[in-house]
Formats: structure tokens, sequence, C-alpha cells
């Protein structure tokens, strides 16, 4: 399970967080860490060449829907 907590004073993330770290069972992420690094995307490709990937074999939302659900992680 997963909480997100947003607090505006240094002074009360740190009474938190020291609060939280008492459980064994709590990690505590900063919000430096939560956040993935940006990158920027290759402006080179051509999104042209997937338009009508799908053309010879249509799908409907109830097939993707229900191929999705048949994936195991």
């Amino acid at each position: 399970m997963r909480i997100t907590i947003e607090i505006d004073s240094k002074n009360e993330m740190e009474k938190l967080s020291a609060l939280f770290k008492t459980f064994s069972t709590v990690r505590v992420v900063s919000s430096d860490e939560s956040n993935a690094p940006i990158i920027k995307g290759d402006k080179k490709i051509n999104p042209k060449s997937l338009f009508g990937i799908w053309a010879k074999a249509p799908k409907s939302l109830e097939n993707i829907r229900r191929d999705a659900w048949q994936r195991k992680p």
C-alpha cells in the first residue's frame, strides 16, 4: 500500500519522518527520490510509420481489455 503525504514545512517533515521510521514496515521516500528523471525524446523518429499498424488486424476495445486481463506480470 502506498500513501502520499504532502508537507509544507521541513520541520514537520522531520518530525513525521522520525515517527514513521519507528515502524519497521514503513519506508520513507523524499520527494527528490520519488520523481523519475525526465529524459528528452528522440525527435528524429517519424510517428507516421506507426499509423495503421492494426489495419490488417483491427482491435476492439473489448479485445484489448480481455487481452490485458490475461497478461501475467
